[in-house]
This record gives structure tokens, sequence and C-alpha cells, in this order.
């Protein structure tokens, strides 16, 4: 390579919007594929196209997400692919800042340890559909990059956004609290404290005066819903947000912390300088996440927060190799070994190198070929053909009738851009009063593939005393 090429590649600013192009253009394959596989991306969609077309503000979820809504609604008018591009572009932005904070920092593997943070499984996946988590990180690691730069206004500006993007980023104040806190008298620290918090608090409160008006002190809240089983909870803990591959080498990386290693391989990534103050505060950050998630622990999109500041623990205690070997898997891991349901409209259409088991009474396939991110958009698809074959056969419904379809509402409601399709109304569940309402009006009850107990378990309604049937004969769900 010539000097002239050198110089170019060695160009901080050249190598860091190489790093931004390339993670950016790594999602945009992942971005047709309706707005994803999870209920919340519809509705976001659903609050978007109301926002965008009547200026009419309607959560889509308690306790809402007033700043991905809003953004949303501005290029919802584009489809499925404007606002998932929206997402990629945030994310890639959050990207690029937690790599300007690693630099900050003096960290030796800076661009290998932002690859990794990119495409850790549960991170890569959702910065390609219509939810908020990657918005809320993206905000987070911004004012991170600020905390660290010793800019605490700022921070908090960016906070601000964040805890407007997911309520539960204000528990980031307190991390952010630990980093700026310094040797310096209490005085000092009270100042730097405050500059964060208070615009960070501003900001936050002026994102939810929307949902203020209209649900008052209400709406902070949530959609009460079952706990997992416990295998579920260890399943999303782990694989769903790290692959296969990719939590296999963090047990590997925590067993190499503590093995003997001859000084001369101890290389070390990060200076003195990033101390235990540091350490501490990536701990109670990760720790906050996990005790979040835990209350419930309906989404591995919960865990997103902790993910870089594990990254970074294990920046600050494994020696060079052992984090490089790390970060090559978690790269590695989007693409290879996954294990996902099998018996479901949306399954995934398996490899030609792939292993059907049942645990806890749910068949599931392990897929060497199509790892967490390839599989989940052919779940994408698949579920997206499906909900088109649902409201293909609703033309045929001549009765006045009602579909429970729970998990599938908000896609098949944002899909025919109406709750009512000719003869068919479409509700999520159905609670005693609405449903004597549809049964003493002479309504056939329908029911979406095991929605018939999720009404149960969620609405305490046995839709079957109503002479409810299910829409769809088959044994899959």
């Amino acid at each position: 390579m010539s000097p002239d090429l050198k110089t170019i590649f060695r160009n901080e600013k050249v190598g860091a919007a190489g790093f931004f192009l390339a993670v950016l253009l790594s999602r945009i394959p992942f971005l047709f594929s309706g707005f994803g596989l999870d209920g919340d991306s519809w509705a976001v969609a659903i609050t978007a196209m109301n926002l965008h077309q009547s200026g009419t503000y309607i959560v889509s979820r308690l306790p809402g997400y007033p700043v991905h809504e809003w953004l949303s609604s501005l290029v919802i008018s584009g489809g499925p692919f404007a606002v998932n591009f929206i997402t990629a572009l945030v994310s890639s932005v959050g990207f690029l800042f937690f790599l300007f904070t690693l630099k900050a920092l003096r960290f030796r593997s800076v661009y290998l340890a932002s690859f990794a943070l990119a495409a850790v499984p549960v991170v890569y996946i959702h910065s390609t559909t219509t939810i908020d988590y990657n918005f809320a990180l993206a905000f987070i690691l911004i004012a991170f990059y600020f905390v660290i730069k010793g800019n605490p206004i700022v921070a908090g500006l960016f906070l601000g956004l964040a805890i407007g993007s997911r309520i539960t980023s204000g528990a980031m104040l307190l991390p952010f609290a630990i980093l700026l806190a310094k040797s310096e008298g209490v005085k000092n620290n009270l100042n730097r404290i405050l500059k964060l918090s208070i615009p960070a608090i501003i900001i936050g409160m002026l994102a939810y005066i929307p949902v203020f008006k209209q649900y008052g002190f209400g709406f902070f809240t949530y959609y009460d819903v079952p706990y997992p089983s416990i295998p579920k909870v260890l399943y999303k803990f782990s694989v769903e947000v790290w692959g296969v591959l990719g939590f296999l080498s963090l047990v590997v990386a925590i067993i190499l912390m503590f093995l003997p290693v001859r000084a001369s391989a101890k290389k070390y990534l990060f200076p003195r300088s990033v101390n235990e103050r540091f350490v501490i505060a990536w701990l109670v950050a990760v720790d906050l996440y996990i005790i979040a998630f835990l209350k419930l622990p309906m989404e591995s999109g919960y865990l997103i927060p902790m993910v870089p500041f594990v990254l970074m623990i294990f920046g600050k205690y494994l020696y060079e190799r052992a984090f490089n070997f790390l970060c090559v898997c978690l790269i590695l891991s989007p693409f290879v070994f996954n294990i996902s349901p099998s018996e479901r409209f949306d399954a995934s259409s398996p490899s030609a190198i792939s292993f059907h088991f049942n645990t806890g009474g749910e068949d599931l396939v392990f897929d060497v070929l199509k790892g967490p991110v390839l599989s989940y958009n052919s779940r994408r698809r698949n579920g997206m053909q499906f909900s088109k074959e649902v409201l293909s056969m609703t033309d045929s419904v001549s009765r006045r009738s009602v579909i429970v379809a729970g998990r599938w509402y908000n896609q098949l409601v944002a899909e025919n851009g109406d709750t009512l399709r000719k003869n068919v109304v479409f509700r999520s569940y159905l609670d005693e009063d609405a449903v004597v309402k549809y049964f003493a009006k002479g309504y056939q009850i329908y029911y979406m593939p095991k929605q018939d107990y999720y009404n149960q378990v969620m609405r305490n309604v046995d839709l079957h005393v109503y002479g409810a049937v299910p829409f769809i004969l088959e044994t899959r769900f």
C-alpha cells in the first residue's frame, strides 16, 4: 500500500465514516419485511399512521414512547422500509458514538468492539424494525460520550431524548452520576450531576406532555401480562440476546477471565486511568436493566441498554487475545446457529442443516446455517404472508363476526388499515362486557390460533362459553 493510501486509512474521520456506512448498509437487506415480528412494532406503526393522518396521538402501548412514535410518524407514509430505515440510521449513529467513546477512553480495539456491539443479535435485529429499543440505546450512547467528554449539559439533553423514547432510560442517571463524580469536592460533583439531571428531566417531561394530557398520571403503567415460564426467561436472557454462538463465547470469556495466564500474554485494552469508578458505573447500569427485565421479562429487547456496558466490562478485564476472540464470535453470531419455534405460522423456514427437538412442551428447531438475524427475517416474511392470507379469508365471511386476534391484532389492523373489514371486526382480546355485547348482537366469535387460551389468561373470559370457534383449523400456532 502506498504512503498516501496509508495516510488516508489512518485518518480517523475516514475510519469512522467507513464504520458508520458499513453498519448502516449491513441493515438494508432486512428493512423490507414489514414493521417487525413483535406486535409492538405494528402498534407503533398504527400510532404513527394516526398521528400522520389526523394529528391524533394514541400511544402504541403504555407508558408511551413519544419521541420514537413522533419520529416514526414523519416517515410513515414511506411504508415499512422508510420507518425501519430511520431505526437503522439512528442505531448506526449510536454505534458511532460508542466508537467515539472508546476512542476518548483510549481503548485499544475500538473498531472490533464497536462492530461487536452492532452485531449482538438482539441489537442487530432491533436496528431493523419499527421499535424504540435502539432509539433509546442511541441517545444513551450519545449521552455517554458527552459524559466522558465532561459536558454534562449536552449529555442531559440526549438522555432526555432517551427517556422520551423509553422511560426506563431514566435509570442511566445513576451510572452517569457516578461517572461525573470526581475527587473535587461535593459542591463540584453536585454541580455536574445537576447539569446532567435537570436537562434530562426537563426534556423527558416535555416529551411526555401529550401522553399526560390524554392519560393523566395513569400513563405511568404497563399492560399486565402473565409472567413467562423460567425456561423462557432464561432463553430470553441468554440466547435471545447474544445468539447461540455469542452466548457460548461469553461463557468462555468468563472462564478465561479467571484462568492463570503468562504475564507476557496479558495485554489489556483500557489504560489504567479507566479505573474502578468506571467499572462501578458500568456494573450499576447492567444491574439496573437486569433487575428491570426480571420484573417483567417479556422481551429480550429490554436488555439492550446493558449490552455496551457488558462489552466494556469484558474489555476492562479480559486480556487482548481473549477479548478479540469474544468480539469475533459476537460478529459471527447473527449469521450462524439459532434456536427458534418450529410450529408457528410465522416460524422460520429451516435451512438444509437444521434439527428439530422438543423442550418445555414446545417444538423447536436448531438451525446451523440461519443465525438469529437471518431466522428473524425469515419469520417476518412468513408472518407477513400469513397475515395476508388471514385478511383474504375474511372476505368470504358472510355473517357478522368478531375475530379475537391476540398477538396478531396490531399486524392485521395495520395491514388492513382499520379494525373493520367487511363483516369482520378485529379485536385483540375480549373482556366480559365486550364478549356479551357481541354475543347478544348475534356475532359469530372466532379466535386466532391459541388466542382462546390467552384471552382467558389476559381477560379471564372463556370464549368457548359464547360459542367461539377457531378461525383457522390447524394445530400449528
